[in-house]
Order: C-alpha cells, then sequence, then structure tokens
C-alpha cells in the first residue's frame, strides 16, 4: 500500500511543480479582469520576470484596471517606468512598442505573436484569414443535381 501512495504522492507533486508558468499564462489570458488582476499580484508578489511578455500584452487590455496593475507591475519587476499609467490611448500604442523593443533586446528574440484568441463554445477554424473560400462539389442527387442530357 504504501509504495502506491508514495508513487501517487510523487506524481502529484511533479505534475504540480511542472505546470505553474502554463498555469498562470492561463489564468492571465483569460478574459475575466478579477482573475487578471489577481494573477497580476501574484507574478509580482513571486517577482516572476519570465511573466514580462504577459504584462507587455495586458498593456492592451480593453479594462483600465488590468492596464494600470500590468504597467505597475513592469514597473516593480524591472524598475522601469515608462509613464503608462497617465499617457492617452496614442501614447499608450507607442508605449507598448517601447516595452515589445526592450522584452526584444533582453530576451534576443522577436516578442512573440499573440495567441489566438479562444472563447469556450467556438467551432475550431477551417481555414487560416484571408484563403479563398473553399468551393464545394456540385450535388450528385437530389433538384440541384445536373440534369443528364440524352442526344
Amino acid at each position: 500500500m504504501w509504495p502506491k501512495v508514495f508513487v501517487s504522492v510523487a506524481l502529484c507533486l511533479l505534475t504540480a511543480a511542472c505546470t505553474p508558468h502554463e498555469e498562470t499564462v492561463r489564468r492571465l489570458r483569460e478574459d475575466n479582469p478579477r482573475e487578471q488582476a489577481a494573477t497580476i499580484a501574484q507574478v509580482v508578489r513571486q517577482g516572476d520576470r519570465s511573466m514580462t511578455d504577459e504584462m507587455i500584452r495586458l498593456l492592451g487590455s480593453d479594462d483600465e484596471g488590468v492596464r494600470f496593475m500590468a504597467a505597475t507591475a513592469l514597473h516593480r519587476l524591472t524598475g522601469i517606468d515608462r509613464g503608462f499609467h497617465f499617457a492617452g490611448p496614442d501614447r499608450r500604442t507607442e508605449i507598448i512598442a517601447e516595452w515589445k523593443a526592450w522584452w526584444e533586446a533582453e530576451n534576443g528574440k522577436p516578442f512573440p505573436p499573440d495567441p489566438a484568441p479562444a472563447k469556450s463554445g467556438d467551432a475550431p477554424a477551417t481555414a487560416a484569414p484571408g484563403d479563398a473560400p473553399a468551393e464545394s462539389a456540385p450535388p450528385t442527387s437530389g433538384p440541384d443535381a445536373p440534369k443528364e442530357v440524352v442526344p
């Protein structure tokens, strides 16, 4: 009995230890400002600089509180204050571009593209945006099927 319990506990601990980053990212990407705000606060408490790209994305949030908290988080995690809190929409766009350039310089690679928004209940996309619609085959039976012409 004890070996099974030990193995179960060990697997549980290993699984939990491997997924906090993914869980934090998932919570930050939820369309739930309250959840996002709580997760931003957690990231700051932990001093988790690996989440700076997610904080930069959240600067573009529709929710003013989330934007404010993301800007504060970036300031606390990096020590850099770009004046985002009191900037108008045009200046905020410029500041987001500045943060992305900073991230690229810090990480030596391009800023990751924004993930596709996923909403529960959405059907998976079958064609990429801009693709021409697929032509459907003509019906082979029924009233819309082509009539056989006999000479």
